[in-house]
């Protein structure tokens, strides 16, 4: 079984905010209890996944300044209280009166377990949240008593969730993340893990000059190559310069048309892979640009992921990989060149079925596959549905130890 970060795929299901280029605006409002109406004092303010956020004073009064406009998701964190949610278009100053439910009595009795989390289970999950990258073993939970992680072996399944939230301390970027309404799962069968909360970040503050530009290198080197970074790269119609190289994915079953077909193609394919049993897949070697991968709304000036391919191999070609992945690729890639040279032995042939991936060096290769007609994107370098598309490779290796807020504006990228 695999088990390796990297043969897994992350999706973060939030609502994410639009953060143009424009006036910067500010919100204002005051929380109160929903049916006594009385101010709430001191309750946690947010823009998920952001660094925008401040608590209420005595008097349940809050202000958020120097907000660039656009759409977010206005989230109360309380004690004892539901988490508040609404989303906001902010074009110009708004006040917000936030009135907060409290949580059913219940509620607390979903954390209550015989046992602790098993040490096998936490792992697991720590892997594949976390994930196993140089920055990501820089990550530590807070609260891991408040987690609850369950593994179906029978199923190969992994669940885990935090009732209250998850807190987490990324050393490595210089944030202290809080994780609302985590819900996390992985279907190792499947090969697919989903992720659903809302996350509120704060920058970690140090004294120490030196501390502070290792997070702020440590944020750039997270960004380069990141997924984020590829959706801007297509906005910004700067593919090529930003430093990635996008080829066509063109999968159907294995047959003999199929191979046909890679026959035919001849010179103008990079590579043929038998991605899992009776698939075959063809790369392309033509370079697509960011016009041919993706389509502008004409009347809203929106734009979205659109291509005619199954898929886009995305290479970024301006950095190293991360060593831990590195090394993965070089065992991974040696027993399947022990194995293809022992089916050829065993077949008496020197021909394998279509042709081996090319292995004399490793690259951070990820693949993007649609899984609708279309995936929208915001000005951020996100999804409006990051359930939209798939990624594997080297995307799925980047886990959430290398998240960064929406609001992080990278520095011009060294090449």
């Amino acid at each position: 079984m695999r088990l390796f970060t990297a043969q897994l795929f992350l999706l973060l299901a939030v609502v994410l905010g639009q953060l143009p280029a424009q006036a910067q605006v500010k919100l204002d409002g005051q929380v109160r209890d929903a049916r006594t109406q009385k101010p709430l004092a001191y309750a946690s303010v947010f823009l998920a996944n952001t660094t925008y956020g401040t608590t209420t004073d005595s008097t349940g009064h809050f202000q958020l300044a120097g907000l660039p406009g656009g759409r977010y998701e206005f989230m109360v964190s309380y004690v004892g209280y539901l988490l508040y949610t609404k989303t906001v278009d902010l074009q110009q100053a708004a006040t917000v009166v936030a009135s907060l439910e409290p949580a059913p009595a219940q509620l607390g009795e979903v954390v209550v377990r015989p046992t602790k989390n098993r040490p096998g289970d936490f792992q697991k999950f720590m892997r594949q949240f976390l994930g196993n990258s140089t920055l990501s073993r820089q990550c530590r939970i807070e609260n891991p008593q408040d987690v609850v992680v369950v593994f179906d072996e029978k199923r190969q399944e992994l669940f885990a969730v935090a009732p209250h939230n998850l807190q987490v301390i990324n050393q490595a970027l210089g944030y202290r993340i809080t994780y609302h309404n985590f819900d996390f799962k992985v279907y190792y069968r499947a090969n697919r893990c989903e992720f659903v909360s809302a996350p509120r970040f704060e920058e970690l503050k140090s004294t120490d000059a030196k501390q502070q530009r290792r997070w702020e290198e440590n944020r750039r080197l997270a960004y380069a190559g990141s997924f984020p970074h590829f959706l801007r790269s297509v906005l910004d119609q700067r593919v090529e310069e930003e430093g990635f190289l996008v080829r066509a994915m063109v999968s159907e079953p294995n047959s003999a048309q199929a191979q046909a077909r890679v026959a035919a193609a001849g010179d103008s394919l990079a590579q043929v892979l038998t991605p899992e049993p009776g698939v075959l897949t063809r790369i392309y070697k033509q370079p697509l640009s960011a016009a041919q991968i993706r389509s502008v709304d004409a009347k809203s000036g929106r734009v979205k992921l659109k291509y005619p391919y199954d898929g886009l191999q995305v290479t970024y070609q301006n950095e190293r990989p991360d060593a831990v992945y590195a090394a993965h690729m070089a065992i991974l890639r040696r027993n399947q060149m022990m194995e293809s040279a022992e089916k050829r032995w065993a077949a008496k042939s020197q021909t394998a079925l279509g042709r081996q991936v090319a292995y004399e060096s490793t690259l951070e290769v990820s693949a993007l596959q649609l899984l609708g007609p279309e995936a929208w994107i915001l000005p951020t370098g996100h999804l409006t549905n990051p359930l939209s598309i798939k990624v594997d490779g080297y995307w799925g290796f980047e886990k959430e130890g290398e998240a960064l807020p929406l609001d992080y504006t990278p520095p011009p990228l060294l090449k």
